[in-house]
């Protein structure tokens, strides 16, 4: 049975705009109005017309999530494709449609895609992964007042976000490592420029502070395969007594990492590692791993109530949401 909002006004004895109110949980409806709106809904099967809402209310029922690298890299590892996920479940949980956007590859504009959307208007907010986000793309977001969440900090601009406690994870995997004996620790990280390499190499500093150890056996390296491999063979060839790695991302860098080394002829079983991400993978290694596990459904789904709270003006009071990581022995 397929009926307009107006007849299902007619059959409870409500206004439309009652209806409409009760449909999209809105307030200025009784209980008992929305309880008998919500019945006759359930029991015709009613279906409202997407298009004629979102027309309606100004909104698109979109909601748009910006990878910080070209997906062939962000998804291919267990961390942005679970965030994905999570975010894609609890959009879909308020019947709304999931937009991913992915940078390109053109060195001069890669964002181009996410400032025709925002120009377009064609997203009632975003999820962004903080990290590569280039000052003109959110200056566009700014200027055309469209509600955004940062997964991640953002190195230029302080805004709702959700993190976790990168210098305190940092720190707990490192002073692991001390406990277990290595004292000639190196640490293996990120693009210089990110607020999360910056936050993880701190806490391996503080935690080699505290145990009177050198902390400043440190090299940073851009993700990428060639570079990986370059940086940590000139790491280990700097110094040659390292006895263990706090590595301050996962995936795909790890590995190659490991890789890097087993190739050298430095035996695994005797080197100590830490890893800030956490995988099942590491499991069928033949050597521990210390790991600082992220709640990386929790980050997705938690980006995502904060996105909606902003779009229906009920902004939180904290700017920043901080979640705990749980240290790992694999």
């Amino acid at each position: 049975m397929k009926l307009t909002i107006n007849e299902i006004a007619e059959m409870a004895q409500v206004a439309k705009s009652t209806v409409s109110k009760a449909l999209n949980g809105q307030k200025g409806v009784s209980e008992e109005n929305r309880k008998r709106i919500l019945n006759i809904v359930r029991q015709v099967n009613f279906q409202p017309n997407s298009a004629a809402r979102a027309l309606a209310q100004n909104k698109t029922g979109t909601i748009g999530f910006v990878l910080p690298h070209e997906a062939a890299f962000s998804l291919s590892g267990v961390y942005w494709a679970g965030i994905v996920t999570a975010v894609a479940a609890e959009v879909s949980k308020r019947g709304c449609n999931l937009m991913v956007i992915t940078p390109s590859e053109d060195a001069e504009n890669p964002f181009a895609s996410l400032e025709s959307i925002i120009r377009r208007r064609i997203v009632d907010g975003l999820i962004i992964g903080a990290e590569q986000l280039d000052t003109k793309s959110m200056m566009s977001i700014l200027m055309e007042d469209i509600p955004f969440v940062f997964i991640g900090r953002n190195a230029v601009l302080q805004h709702y976000c959700v993190d976790v406690n990168n210098t305190e994870g940092a720190a707990a995997v490192v002073s692991q490592l001390i406990n277990h004996g290595y004292k000639h620790i190196a640490c293996i990280t990120g693009p210089a420029d990110y607020l999360y390499t910056q936050d993880r190499i701190t806490g391996f500093t503080d935690a080699m502070n505290a145990a009177n150890l050198d902390g400043t056996r440190i090299v940073h390296t851009s993700y990428l395969e060639e570079d990986t491999r370059k940086n940590t063979a000139k790491l280990m060839e700097r110094y040659p007594d390292t006895d263990a790695l706090f590595i301050t991302a996962g995936g795909e860098f790890v590995l190659t990492i490991l890789e890097t080394l087993r190739l050298s002829g430095i035996s695994l079983r005797g080197f100590g590692f830490g890893v800030f991400d956490d995988s099942r993978i590491f499991d069928f290694l033949d050597f521990p791993i210390i790991t600082a596990k992220q709640p990386i459904k929790r980050l997705g789904s938690t980006a995502a109530q904060l996105l909606f709270d902003l779009i229906e003006g009920t902004p939180p009071a904290q700017t920043v949401c901080w979640l705990p990581v749980d240290i790992v022995l694999r």
